[in-house]
């Protein structure tokens, strides 16, 4: 079966490129199409580099890696450049415009979704564009357009199975993202005592609550972001008390991440994270984003016993060869249907 993978754009390393490489490992001869491909950055080339990577007409523009966000009303259009002909097999993995691929009715189309497109349909209180926002509603209206491109949908979450419903009228498969456990084996762990905050620093994420209820109370916050080798988050959680989560995560692969290092999760009760999260075995909600709710649920933290192996226990649920039996039997099933 000749088979084809598609993603948004290879720019930074995240949650949703993990998940590209864990199909890489199921289709390991499948060459992958995206947008653009930033081959400057070290940790996308030491794990793709040696893909054949099929790039859009935006890899062309000048300068692009300053206007590849500006430009993102152009990204259906270099989707729809793509040709999928000689493909018996299309898997799309996206949390914005990958899924607007053409494809002949031979050729299956299966789009792994993270999430509807989060700026477009508003979710977690993300950006309001104002005025632009009729320019949004429009995009949007092509969005549920270009959905019905897809023949079968795999959700990463129940969380996102409830959006690609209600935004696409659409019927899904859950299948979770995976955490690579090898990556925190025999990894000592110590009490830095701080706190950690991780994660593409955007809006949404409420990284601004964490700060002022961290510096009210007194206590050390440290950020994770995408400039952090591998090996230096694994080394800064494996120091945290508790990871902090104070925005609505699609999924939030790395709640699971900490867990697999035995530390705590406190999290906004929403989203992502009631998928992650056992409360009181393995971290603590907090009912509002406020800096009062995130206190109390910092307190009742220190007030119970969190069993270290509780956690490893629950991110172990989500390994890698989970992942990859699981989307196997998905696909195969899904392929049985069509």
């Amino acid at each position: 079966m000749r088979v084809a993978i598609v993603h948004d754009d290879l720019v930074q390393w995240g949650g949703a490129e993990r998940v590209l490489e864990g199909l890489c490992e199921i289709y390991p001869d499948a060459p992958i199409y995206t947008s653009v491909f930033d081959k400057s950055n070290k940790e996308l080339n030491k794990r793709f580099g040696k893909k054949k990577i099929i790039t859009s007409f935006l890899q062309k523009i000048p300068w692009w890696r300053s206007l590849y966000k500006p430009l993102f009303f152009l990204y259906p259009i270099a989707f729809e450049q793509f040709n999928f002909d000689e493909y018996d097999l299309v898997i799309s993995n996206t949390t914005r415009f990958a899924k607007c691929i053409i494809t002949k009715p031979k050729t299956v189309h299966i789009c792994y979704c993270h999430t509807p497109p989060r700026f477009l349909w508003h979710f977690s209180d993300s950006e309001n564009f104002g005025i632009g926002e009729i320019f949004m509603n429009t995009l949007k209206n092509f969005d549920q357009i270009w959905a019905k491109r897809v023949d079968f949908f795999i959700a990463g979450s129940e969380n996102a199975k409830t959006r690609i419903k209600k935004v696409y009228n659409e019927n899904s498969k859950v299948l979770y993202p995976f955490v690579d456990l090898k990556r925190f084996e025999n990894v000592e762990t110590f009490d830095g005592e701080y706190f950690v905050l991780a994660g593409r620093p955007s809006k949404y994420k409420r990284f601004d609550l964490a700060v002022e209820t961290c510096r009210q109370i007194g206590v050390d916050l440290r950020i994770i972001d995408g400039n952090l080798s591998e090996e230096m988050v694994v080394l800064v959680l494996s120091g945290c008390k508790a990871l902090i989560i104070p925005g609505v995560e699609d999924f939030g692969i790395v709640s699971l991440e900490a867990q697999a290092l035995g530390k705590p999760v406190i999290a906004f009760k929403e989203g992502g994270s009631l998928e992650t999260i056992i409360d009181s075995k393995t971290g603590v909600f907090f009912e509002k984003q406020s800096i009062e709710s995130l206190k109390e649920a910092m307190h009742k933290l220190n007030s119970i016993k969190i069993d270290l192996q509780n956690c490893k226990n629950n991110a172990k649920r989500f390994s890698k060869n989970n992942f990859i039996s699981d989307f196997r039997q998905i696909v195969a099933s899904l392929l049985y249907t069509k």
